[in-house]
């Protein structure tokens, strides 16, 4: 039985790693990932955490870049910068979650939006590439056929089974969608890490439902869900982790939002009669979902040049579902 532990959610302002005119700045890069470290360490050693987690875009900061710019600023997994972390995760004796641009040797010329779990063993136990959301960053389902080829297919929304629970990782505003979270606790996930980078407010389109999203996602799955911000100043939302049953269970130690995971109280949940949300799912929803499929490999060749390659999909996907012609 999995005894209760503790996840630190880390709220991290990041140095940002690009010059004002879109230039890499390795410096910066090894400044970050250098107070990864020191906060790894920090939060096992100073609060047990089994369990750290940094937001979107920590290792770098964010910037509005071309294609090529991030590519340059883009990380490997594994890799140098990835390595060091990983030995501090092994020091620590704890799992941690960061988050990057990435680059791959079977995609060049492109970047993921990925998030790892790196492992007490100071190995890369799991990579997510972001499927979600809206950016012109690649997303798996571009490259679909060459994705499966380079990874399996199991790699879209992969589970990590650890002692800690079945892990999986979401990354920024993905939870809006709801199949998203489904998908992984099907696939066996207990324990969600979603981080993130939101600032001054939880969603840039202002919607207030946003605000109850990660909350309800962790409710209907049964799941514990753990969100951690980047620090944006005032205002912006601050870490959090909801319980199986969607309570709020974390609480804020300076750099950290700290939570107690109970597995054998998720597992004994589940258990209970009437209670469990996965085991009702009825085989009546493929059709309602097959009707607005986004199309795979709309990339195979480069990435999208502009925005507007992506609204035009999006407007096509809308235009051909069936109940609204």
């Amino acid at each position: 039985m999995t005894a209760p532990y503790v996840i630190a959610m880390c709220r991290f302002a990041p140095v940002r790693a690009f010059a004002a005119d879109g230039t890499f700045l390795p410096e910066a890069l090894a400044d970050n990932v250098a107070r990864h470290c020191a906060l790894v360490e920090r939060a096992a050693g100073d609060h047990g955490a089994r369990l750290v987690a940094f937001p979107e875009f920590a290792l770098t900061g964010h910037a509005m870049l071309s294609n090529d710019q991030w590519v340059a600023g883009s990380l490997t997994f594994p890799g140098p910068e990835v390595e060091r972390i990983a030995q501090a995760a092994r020091r620590a004796g704890a799992y941690v979650v960061i988050q990057a641009a990435e680059r791959h040797a079977a995609f060049p010329g492109r970047y993921f939006l990925s998030a790892a779990i790196l492992t007490p063993d100071g190995g890369v136990g799991l990579v997510h590439r972001k499927n979600y959301a809206f950016s012109l960053r690649t997303s798996p389902i571009d490259v679909h056929d060459a994705f499966v080829a380079a990874f399996g297919p199991d790699a879209f929304l992969p589970v990590l089974d650890t002692p800690l629970g079945g892990l999986g990782l979401t990354i920024g505003a993905e939870p809006h969608w709801p199949e998203a979270i489904r998908s992984l606790a099907m696939k066996g996930a207990e324990l969600v890490i979603n981080p993130i980078a939101a600032s001054p407010q939880i969603d840039y389109l202002g919607r207030p439902g946003a605000a109850v999203v990660r909350q309800a996602r962790a409710f209907e799955n049964m799941v514990y869900f753990a969100m951690t911000n980047v620090d944006g100043g005032e205002g912006a939302p601050l870490p959090q982790i909801y319980d199986y049953k969607g309570a709020v269970v974390g609480e804020g130690a300076g750099d950290f939002t700290l939570a107690t995971v109970d597995m054998a109280g998720l597992r004994a949940w589940r258990a209970t009669p009437a209670a469990n949300f996965l085991a009702q799912i009825q085989p009546i929803h493929d059709t309602a979902l097959e009707a607005a499929p986004w199309p795979r490999n709309i990339l195979p060749d480069a990435p999208a040049a502009d925005a507007a390659r992506i609204i035009g999909v999006e407007a096509a996907v809308w235009r051909g579902m069936r109940a609204f012609r």
